[in-house]
């Protein structure tokens, strides 16, 4: 068979390469196209059976400004709605998109909130409202020919679900073309904080049974149209073993093996755009603990990947460990002499796996760094983060599945002092379950089974649906 991936950005491919390379060795044709000027081809997409190539960025036809108001318009509604109504920071970043189709000037703080006064027949004529126009958006012509060049038997997208999502042009076409399409989730937040299915697949697979759920719940999918995968994104995650001893991953950071080593793992900007102030008081707090084993311990800081090192954090070192393939850097932005800022390559996880192995507890506010520390085994805390700092928190949704009150395995605090009392427990043996971690972390992330890859469960999935008709055009 012939498939067609397209990728919202070139560096999804390494996310599903597993999945391309299964279904390559089975004998289909992949041929994966992304949306971003990125023309390197990875060598993780080296096959006889794998073709890629770029994608539209967007549609080229009269529709072009007006789908993407329409959809940003939808996308804007959809978070003044009953499960968003605390979710300020993401009906902002909404309105803002919204607002940026429009006109080049930012809106004025605070706009978006006057809608919430809307009631809920209003919110619905308005939804009825976008999807009428919706409807009436047809088939971009050269989307359409991109796709027929594949002659693909089926089409899948990622991540689809996107404030504006240009990719909802994509499954129009493929319906146009009477091809089946599917869509890939990528992150354990896209269904959750990142706009609306403007045109729904035939298919949505998704990385666990609460995504089933928000499928059904946030975005009105039937259960049979969406399809429990695990995550793809995971398995080198997996498949990782400690290589270094304590005294070889210690030494070229300048930590005493001997001494415990706490593990601060950021978030994205738009989760906390100033998160460094906040990990200056983390510190200090620590510090000043009367516990002993946190007066005492090593910070070690792993930035989120999308931030680069700064002037603010002091000269860089490039250091390697040894046996780990790749090179890491090393700053001491902090005051502190027990701290230190680590980063590892993103496409290679071996580094970021040491830190996380090497370390007794993880700490982070919201990111899915906190699941690969559950799959490496670690216990993992977080605390509620002043608003002033952190707004994009507690306020989102998916902050709340890993926690332990929700059947998760992060440890929550509400306050920094509840937080240190917890980080002393967990030094002195007293920390989550391992059994209960890895439990959780296979159910969220690999449902399919342990001894089987998310890759290889979704290139199967991805096998049956593009044996089957495709859905009639709405």
């Amino acid at each position: 068979m012939n498939i067609t991936l397209v990728l919202k950005q070139k560096n999804y491919a390494r996310v599903f390469a597993g999945t391309v390379r299964e279904l390559a060795a089975r004998g289909h044709h992949v041929r994966v196209l992304w949306q971003d000027a990125d023309t390197e081809v990875p060598s993780e997409l080296e096959h006889d059976n794998i073709t890629v190539g770029p994608a539209p960025t967007r549609r080229r036809d009269d529709w072009a400004p007006q789908s993407s108001v329409i959809r940003r318009a939808a996308d804007y509604v959809r978070y003044l709605e009953g499960p968003y109504r605390g979710a300020a920071k993401l009906r902002a970043r909404a309105f803002e998109k919204m607002f940026r189709s429009l006109s080049r000037f930012a809106p004025p703080p605070g706009w978006s909130e006057g809608p919430l006064a809307l009631g809920p027949a209003e919110i619905e004529r308005l939804k009825e409202l976008f999807r009428g126009l919706e409807q009436h958006i047809p088939s971009d012509p050269t989307i359409e020919a991109v796709l027929a060049e594949g002659r693909p038997d089926a089409v899948l997208v990622s991540p689809l679900i996107d404030l504006g999502s240009s990719q909802a042009d994509f499954v129009k076409s493929a319906r146009a073309l009477g091809v089946p399409v599917g869509a890939l989730v990528f992150s354990w937040d896209n269904l959750s904080t990142k706009g609306s299915l403007h045109v729904r697949p035939d298919r949505l697979f998704v990385w666990n049974e609460r995504q089933r759920r928000e499928a059904a719940e946030l975005h009105g999918c039937a259960p049979g149209d969406v399809v429990v995968t695990g995550a793809p994104r995971f398995d080198d995650f997996f498949a990782q073993q400690p290589t270094l001893t304590r005294e070889e991953f210690c030494a070229p950071i300048g930590f005493d093996p001997a001494r415990p080593i706490l593990m601060y793992v950021c978030s994205s900007k738009f989760v906390s755009p100033a998160e460094t102030a906040f990990i200056e008081r983390w510190i200090d707090a620590i510090r000043r603990s009367g516990a002993a084993p946190l007066r005492d311990c090593h910070i070690l800081v792993r930035p989120h990947p999308d931030v680069m090192i700064d002037e603010a954090e002091g000269p860089a070192v490039h250091f390697r460990w040894p046996r780990i393939r790749q090179k890491a850097w090393l700053t001491r932005p902090f005051s502190d002499a027990g701290s230190a800022v680590v980063r590892t390559s993103y496409g290679l996880p071996e580094g970021f796996y040491e830190c996380l192995f090497h370390s007794a507890a993880v700490i982070g506010l919201n990111t899915s760094a906190e699941i690969e520390a559950g799959i490496a085994g670690r216990p993992v805390l977080t605390v509620k983060a002043d608003d002033d700092v952190v707004d994009g928190q507690v306020g989102t949704l998916h902050f709340h599945y890993l926690l332990e009150e929700n059947g998760g395995f992060v440890r929550y605090a509400r306050s920094l002092d509840e937080h240190l009392r917890q980080l002393a427990a967990t030094l002195a043996g007293g920390g989550p379950d391992p059994a209960r971690i890895q439990a959780f972390v296979h159910e969220f992330v690999r449902p399919g089974g342990a001894d089987r890859t998310a890759s290889a469960v979704l290139a199967e999935a991805i096998e049956q649906f593009a044996a089957q008709p495709a859905a009639a055009a709405p």
